[in-house]
């Protein structure tokens, strides 16, 4: 007789295909279709390496004579234009390939501070928003040929880590396409994050350390919140900050009293006049990160009594930071 799956498992199959479907909603930008949509050549390889090096490379169309080829980003009027070099394969045909640093340009960004580059790689700054790809491809006559970039097949479809790019300072830098299959490299800043940094779980108490991520300065501090599942009951915990760091020690008695039955408590950050942020763990390309980032049970002791309560830090699905607990049976 076949075995039903547990709930848990049917649950956990459900939010991946949600992902799944996120995932795909969020290659795709539906823009209408632009006069040099056409003609196309699809990319031979087009990439973002650390969220921010662009690699690019496209075999020339046959017919074409080229001596100069370019990577554009953006429409006619003031395109930025990255330099390819020709390669001469050995089937004869000519690849034309480019690297460039894409960073996103912000009004408060400190223009002297120094930013390592590859020798050789020339850093462009660009303004938020979708950039579309097109190549030209200039003859010995000084004639250019005009192609838009159709996205290059995905790569790395299965495998242990993601190839959306992650960037550590809150923006992002990715490539999309367009709903008729335009290649675009999209750069922004996200909403405002709290991500963890650590959890250290001592005799007595939890120690959670994060960051507060694109939020301006005088919007760093708030506390903790550890909000119980069944009835909605939630307790504030005080947190320390440092600059855009915060530190929250979490005793037992800081999870109220409840039976032995086990309890889930997802926890927050509350913003004073903000809404309220889950504490997520850092992003990161990790496929399966609730495979690979675990943390144990352990047994915390209640300061003045003999109170004891098992607690397991664990990653929801969708990658908030909850906990686990119950209250051990005494006497």
């Amino acid at each position: 007789m076949r075995q039903l799956p547990t709930p848990h498992k049917v649950m956990r199959k459900g939010y991946d295909v949600v992902r799944s479907a996120r995932s795909r909603l969020d290659s795709l930008v539906l823009v209408p279709p632009s006069a040099d949509d056409w003609p196309r050549v699809t990319a031979e390889h087009l990439s973002l390496l650390d969220g921010r090096t662009l690699n690019f490379c496209v075999r020339v169309p046959e017919g074409i004579s080229v001596s100069a080829a370019s990577l554009l980003l953006g429409g006619s009027s003031s395109p930025v234009v990255v330099p390819l070099t020709l390669v001469q394969r050995g089937d004869g045909s000519v690849e034309a390939s480019g690297t460039a640093v894409l960073d996103l340009m912000e009004a408060d960004a400190d223009p002297h501070r120094p930013v390592p580059v590859p020798a050789g790689v020339r850093r462009f700054l660009l303004a938020s928003g979708q950039w579309r790809l097109s190549v030209v491809f200039t003859d010995a006559s000084g004639e250019d040929r005009r192609f838009a970039v159709a996205k290059a097949p995905r790569l790395m479809p299965d495998g242990p880590t993601d190839p959306e790019p992650v960037r550590e300072d809150g923006t992002y830098c990715r490539l999309i396409a367009s709903g008729t299959g335009r290649a675009y490299v999209s750069l922004g800043r996200g909403d405002a994050e709290a991500e963890l940094i650590a959890v250290r779980i001592g005799w007595s108490e939890v120690t959670v350390e994060g960051r507060l991520v694109n939020a301006p300065a005088d919007e760093c501090h708030g506390d903790i919140e550890l909000v119980r599942r069944n009835g909605r009951i939630t307790r504030v915990v005080p947190a320390s900050w440092q600059g855009d760091t915060f530190v929250c020690s979490i005793r037992a008695a800081d999870f109220g009293d409840f039976s032995t039955k086990e309890q889930i408590f997802d926890v927050r950050l509350q913003r004073p006049r903000r809404r309220s942020l889950k504490v997520s763990r850092q992003r990161t390309d990790v496929r399966s990160p609730r495979d690979v980032f675990r943390m144990p049970h352990r047994l915390l002791t209640s300061e003045g009594d003999d109170a004891v309560l098992r607690i397991n830090p664990y990653y929801t699905p969708i990658g908030s930071l909850a906990f686990r607990a119950a209250h051990l049976p005494t006497g």
